[in-house]
């Protein structure tokens, strides 16, 4: 189902959506509600959920037909492919980020960050800070995804080291590449090799404003994996996107600089987790022994 012929959009908002129906009601408002001075769409993919996420953002579709474009899979593609076919759709100038489990709370946001774009060229997307909120257990304490004290630039070398960048928050501009890289679908995560992906062609501006929540919960891609797995996952990433970016000696030194710090972190956690538990033993056997 496509709804829309006009062309005078400023900004698409790709959304891949598969069993979000505890979710999904509430990221859509948190973008049908945007205050902007232009035209944004919101292209979303559902891809056949067996809960009743489909019913929700027909219902959605209905209210707002000049701001969403579904598309409705006849059969599960999965979430690469429907990412696909999404982005294949966007021709705006910019490209918004976020999943259909999260959400945008300021009304302001996309207004926010499209003036600061228009107004600095020079940069390819800005993002912001957001509230990282356990979903499974009330008793966790939320904490803010950036630590930064003030507004900063964030360049390839920054991300080479780690992804800072929460993917609700962030806009860039689009077609500063052609094509996705075929080793960019070899991956499990989507959202760090894009960034950098962009960030080639310049620097990302960091906004210190929390204007979206990331809701980790068990039923997410990342969060059903084992830490192990998922270290893994990066060193894999690092792999491809070292031999993807080949043409540029610079950023094939930063991203190896990049995985040899992710594999001495590695290292580091797992002493410590060993020391400490080589700690807590000998602890145990002395109040063992004290109480002979």
């Amino acid at each position: 189902m496509r709804s829309m012929i006009k062309q005078d959009y400023i900004l698409d908002l790709p959304m891949c959506v598969y069993n979000h129906e505890r979710y999904i009601a509430q990221a859509i408002e948190g973008v049908v509600n945007q205050v902007t001075s232009f035209k944004y769409r919101l292209l979303i993919g559902e891809d056949c959920s067996t809960d009743k996420s489909r019913e929700i953002i027909e219902k959605y579709v209905g209210l707002y037909p000049d701001k969403i474009m579904p598309f409705f899979h006849s059969k599960n593609v999965g979430a690469f492919e429907n990412s696909k076919i999404l982005f294949r759709e966007c021709s705006s100038k910019y490209i918004a980020l976020c999943d259909g489990d999260d959400y945008w709370t300021d009304p302001f946001k996309l207004e926010r960050q499209i003036t600061f774009l228009e107004n600095n060229p020079q940069y390819v997307g800005c993002f912001h800070n957001v509230e990282e909120r356990f979903e499974d257990d009330p008793n966790e304490a939320s904490f803010l995804y950036c630590g930064y004290p003030g507004a900063r630039n964030i360049s390839f070398k920054d991300l080479s080291y780690v992804n800072m960048m929460p993917t609700c928050s962030v806009v860039y501009r689009n077609g500063l590449f052609k094509e996705f890289p075929d080793w960019y679908y070899k991956l499990i995560m989507g959202d760090w090799p894009l960034h950098l992906l962009n960030a080639q062609f310049g620097d990302f501006w960091y906004i210190p404003k929390v204007m979206a929540v990331h809701r980790l919960h068990k039923a997410s891609v990342w969060m059903l994996q084992d830490a192990n797995s998922n270290r893994q996952y990066v060193i894999d990433a690092y792999d491809h996107m070292i031999e993807g970016f080949a043409d540029n000696k610079s950023h094939v030194e930063e991203l190896k600089k990049g995985r040899e710090s992710f594999i001495i972190s590695i290292k580091a956690e797992a002493e410590n987790q060993k020391s400490g538990y080589k700690r807590r033993v000998k602890s145990l056997i002395k109040r063992m022994i004290d109480k002979l």
